[in-house]
């Protein structure tokens, strides 16, 4: 403010020499703001510099530009290009190179390439640019050609270019390629030098052959923290978690100072092989080190707890630490309803409003999870829906497919409907619940015809279905009775997409050929099948009988069934019911009898009501309440009342 309050004493206009010494004082200002990593200070100073009219000089233009595209500031870094567009910064080659990757760091990938296009010079830190831009947008084929363009014109890569190409390789499966950059840098000294290179080598590998990738990590001469966390991750992610843990212990016996990154992979990797104490030794590191001030850290050791059984240990962790971080509260809101304890969840997600919590759309997508246990779930699912568009959450895919899940799950399809149209984007995941909707709703109707037609319509919009896709469908054809069509589909599936038939899409098969009296076809296909067939493929069959009952075939789907499974009631219920369908109400009487004696006792359901922030939950002759009595006094006199009234 000091400068600006010099060039108005007086009224009086700076000399040329002046006015270029406050632009030096101006642009220190911006490369102080940028050691300090204070992109919003950056942006301010550059502001008041306009109102001012002093230009920033080649050197802290880039510096401004690359302010905007941490900050994503799109609107401020476009003005500047168009500020910029006839003077003479714009032919610097590094002003051009901040335009190209502040344009990249937007996802205006396109906007890039057109301005490092229009450059008269391109440096290799430009070229650099673009490549990384292309690869960060996912436009790998373009970064690769590019890459190649690159050579035509004569420059040499650097690690900053194999860098960003080797991530492109590892996605599109360019083994070949992968090769042929390992090998450009092993001849110049790239692999030696920098442990970037080496880290993007471990990553490409390990996408074709784990074994390969820990031979490149052992050969590296220079390894930083990030490599060790590359190769971690890298048998994270194929599900080796012994030897991500194993590795870990090697870091330790070398010395090597681990990070928080480092921290969040191992206790992952506890949590999934139920590696509890170890799991809890990492917890003692977390704290000898100060890592449980880091919030990622300590939901990463709460998920650990509940995966392993000590849900005790998850609430204490979680009670320990005062916190307004939803992610927290959303974990121990999973972990309680992972437990099944649905009072804990719903008064812990209470607490959170009543406290003045901010949560966000994970929150609303795992309070809709417990929807589908509840009996009025769709009313709760409803609320939830309302409130979430009334704290201003966006309707995404996350939060859509949330919803959708939840109205089909309550038979709601006229609500999932209106929100399929409305979702801003879809994915693979909206279309296959939507197509399950339809064949839920229409299916019992002969009307499956509309789930096939939005399958042809997903086919249409250039989405790839997956199983699941396949599975809604066929359920869809099974109910109305679309033998062909649904034959038609179970073929395209392998012949077409390439996705082998697993479990589920054979009991679809299987029930279709069922309800159209193809029991012959329907057996020689469970008897071919690759796979041995489970209790959910023979009750699809007996399922089917309801129609053309055949007494000898279904005593013998039962007898499968029993043997696969002895205790469950719900195999007897459909047996009765086949045998009620066809009038045989001995039989129907001898299998209750049979249900009796054996003991089989079918779960009773729960209802639940909040009062308060107090969740009380009920289930039929309930007296565990300690209202109970006043309860049941209240609901007999409710009684008599309606009984008075007729």
């Amino acid at each position: 403010m000091e400068i600006s309050a010099t060039l108005s004493i007086h009224g009086r206009s700076p000399t040329p020499k002046q006015a270029i010494n406050v632009s030096k004082d101006w642009n220190l200002i911006i490369k102080h703001q940028t050691k300090l990593k204070n992109d919003h200070a950056i942006l301010s100073t550059y502001t008041q510099m306009e109102s001012l009219g002093i230009a920033p000089d080649s050197a802290t233009m880039p510096l401004v530009l690359k302010a905007c595209g941490r900050l994503n500031a799109i609107e401020k870094g476009v003005r500047i290009h168009s500020c910029i567009r006839d003077s003479d910064l714009i032919r610097d080659v590094r002003v051009g190179t901040a335009l190209v990757d502040f344009y990249s760091k937007c996802g205006l990938v396109g906007e890039a390439s057109k301005v490092f296009d229009e450059m008269p010079e391109r440096d290799l830190v430009s070229w650099n640019a673009l490549i990384s831009g292309y690869v960060g947008c996912s436009c790998y084929k373009e970064a690769v050609l590019l890459f190649m363009e690159m050579q035509k014109a004569g420059l040499t890569p650097n690690s900053r270019t194999v860098v960003p190409l080797l991530l492109a390789c590892a996605e599109m499966l360019e083994l070949r390629l992968g090769h042929e950059i390992h090998g450009y840098c092993l001849r110049n000294g790239l692999f030696d030098m920098d442990a970037h290179v080496g880290t993007a080598l471990i990553g490409f590998y390990m996408r074709f052959d784990a074994a390969v990738s820990h031979r490149v990590f052992s050969l590296m001469e220079v390894r930083n923290v990030v490599s060790w966390n590359a190769m971690i991750t890298g048998y994270l992610n194929i599900g080796d978690y012994t030897k991500a843990l194993k590795l870990f212990s090697s870091m330790l016996t070398e010395g090597i100072k681990f990070d928080a990154v480092t921290m969040l992979l191992v206790i992952q990797a506890c949590a999934e092989s139920e590696s509890l104490q170890l799991g809890m030794q990492l917890h003692q590191l977390a704290i000898k080190f100060n890592f449980v001030d880091d919030l990622f850290v300590l939901n990463a050791l709460l998920n650990m707890y509940s995966d392993n059984g000590r849900l005790e240990s998850s609430c204490a962790l979680f009670n320990a630490v005062p916190t307004s971080d939803a992610a927290l509260w959303n974990s121990m809101i999973s972990a309680y309803i992972a437990f099944g304890f649905h009072a804990e969840a719903i008064a812990l997600y209470i607490k959170m409003r009543l406290e003045g919590l901010k949560e966000d759309k994970r929150t609303v997508a795992i309070m809709l999870s417990l929807c589908e246990d509840l009996n009025d779930g769709s009313i709760w699912g409803r609320g939830l829906h309302a409130h979430a568009m009334k704290s201003g959450m966006e309707l995404d895919v996350f939060l859509g497919n949330a919803l959708l899940s939840m109205y089909v799950e309550h038979n709601q399809i006229d609500a999932a409907q209106k929100l399929f149209d409305k979702m801003r984007g879809l994915d693979v995941i909206s279309w296959n619940t939507m197509i399950l909707a339809l064949a839920q709703r229409y299916g019992m109707h002969g009307r499956g015809h509309d789930a096939t037609l939005a399958f042809a319509q997903m086919l249409d919009d250039g989405f790839k279905p997956n199983n699941i896709s396949f599975v809604s469908v066929l359920s869809a054809c099974s109910h109305s009775g679309l033998t062909k069509t649904g034959l038609q589909l179970f073929s395209s599936m392998v012949r077409d997409f390439g996705i082998a038939p697993q479990l589920a899409h054979y009991g679809c098969i299987v029930d279709l050929l069922g309800r159209g009296g193809h029991f012959a076809e329907a057996i020689a296909l469970i008897s071919s099948m690759p796979v041995e067939p489970d209790a959910s493929i023979w009750r699809a069959l007996l399922s089917s009988c309801q129609v053309k009952s055949n007494k000898k075939l279904v005593e013998t789907i039962f007898r499968k069934l029993v043997e696969l499974e002895p205790s469950n009631p719900g195999n007897f219920v459909l047996l009765s019911n086949v045998y009620a369908a066809a009038g045989l109400w001995s039989e129907v009487s001898q299998i209750r009898k049979w249900v009796r004696d054996k003991g089989l006792v079918k779960p009773p359901g729960t209802s639940w009501i909040v009062i308060g922030s107090q969740v009380h939950y009920f289930t039929a002759t309930d007296v565990s309440h300690p209202q109970s009595e006043e309860i049941y006094e209240n609901l007999n006199s409710l009684t008599s009342l309606i009984q008075d009234m007729g």
